[in-house]
């Protein structure tokens, strides 16, 4: 599985990605609130910036698991969906993403 075939596996099957994607488009429009209106982002470059922040959350969701499961390119997807379900990995990172805040301390 690469890690578009487990972004794919997550949105399918769990909201972790839709809430991810969330906080992170929130957290972006405040930011573009306080810019000065000449220096506001377009709803294209806020969604560029919420695609960038989840394909780098996904890639560190990929390579803990990957590690995890001491995958290799020979793995089948039926093998990391067997070791997703087996750690209940999906509900581990919904409740993580629920719980997570994103954004300036």
């Amino acid at each position: 599985m690469n890690k578009n075939e487990l972004l794919e596996y997550i949105d399918n099957s769990s909201t972790a990605i839709t809430i991810f994607k969330d906080k992170v488009r929130a957290e972006q429009e405040a930011k573009n609130k306080k810019r000065q209106p000449a220096k506001r982002w377009n709803e294209a470059k806020i969604e560029r910036t919420v695609n960038k922040f989840t394909d780098d959350f996904i890639g560190n969701v990929y390579d803990k698991i990957y590690k995890g499961m001491k995958a290799n390119r020979n793995t089948s997807n039926q093998e990391w969906i067997d070791f997703l379900e087996t750690n209940e990995i999906l509900d581990d990172l919904e409740e993580s993403v629920s719980m997570m805040e994103i954004g300036e301390e």
